[in-house]
């Protein structure tokens, strides 16, 4: 899953994604094009990992239903997998045989950590012993914070898909964090840009708040505590690489490292997520 995903990225980051022209599942009518450029290379090769992903996640998620077959969440998890890959792949589609708004090419990508995160997950409750579940008991105010918090997280994962896709990650200008583009057309690149900036800068705060929270009233639940003390530090992570790219003005593996990050923090809050959600 997480191959794919930095595939994805390298397909959006190298302008890789007419590689193979408005044609598809074949590339230019072939299914291996002869005298390839790199870009068709990177198109084909996502194209190929993904298609047998698809295939891997349906088997998993059919051996998850018939291992577990009255677990509800496991039973969510598995068909959350399989539909946010099949659509994901279907909007990838669409894109190159239809050019498609900014905004939708920017949901390609959340779909994508959807089911990621499902995948994820669902390996970790095949991991469990029945002596040490995952839970964590919190009050219904903190779980709704945390609840909360996740939802955010994915609104945040869209502003900086958005940037990714309407070409705004050096919008605010070489520097940082300082932003030297013009914000007041609300469409300009720099006010996208800045507009990740800031909802970055309040999930950073919240996730922060709630690892904090989480020590002081519920020392005892350690798979919640270490659950917030990861996302702490991913956050964080995923700021430092934020502000490389600019400053290393967009460098490819700079830009591999975010998607990356990201994908490792959605994973964490969805993992928080469950186990606070679970009885």
């Amino acid at each position: 899953m997480l191959l794919v995903l930095l595939m994805g990225a390298v397909v959006t980051k190298t302008d890789s994604g007419d590689g193979c022209g408005n044609s598809w599942p074949l590339c230019y009518g072939e299914l291996l094009p002869t005298q390839p450029k790199l870009e068709t290379i990177i198109e084909v090769s996502h194209r190929y990992v993904s298609a047998w992903l698809g295939i891997l996640v349906i088997i998993l998620a059919i051996w998850a239903w018939k291992r577990d077959p009255h677990r509800k969440e496991v039973k969510i998890l598995a068909g959350s997998a399989v539909f946010f890959i099949v659509l994901q792949g279907l909007l990838g589609a669409a894109a190159v045989i239809w050019s498609q708004s900014s905004a939708v090419l920017a949901s390609h990508f959340g779909f994508s950590l959807v089911s990621f995160a499902s995948v994820l997950l669902l390996a970790l409750l095949s991991f469990e012993k029945r002596e040490d579940p995952f839970v964590a008991r919190v009050s219904e105010a903190f779980k709704k914070n945390l609840y909360w918090l996740f939802a955010y997280l994915y609104a945040v994962v869209y502003t900086g898909a958005l940037v990714r896709h309407t070409g705004s990650s050096m919008g605010c200008g070489p520097e940082f964090p300082s932003c030297s583009g013009t914000i007041a057309d609300l469409g300009s690149q720099a006010s996208i840009h800045l507009l990740h900036r800031i909802a970055a800068i309040v999930l950073l705060i919240w996730i922060i708040y709630s690892w904090y929270h989480a020590r002081k009233h519920y020392k005892e639940q350690k798979a919640l505590n270490k659950g917030l003390q990861f996302a702490a530090l991913f956050v964080l992570l995923q700021g430092i690489s934020g502000a490389m790219i600019v400053l290393s003005n967009l460098n490819l593996f700079v830009a591999l490292s975010h998607g990356l990050i990201i994908s490792f923090l959605f994973g964490t809050l969805s993992f928080v997520a469950l186990i606070v959600y679970r009885k």
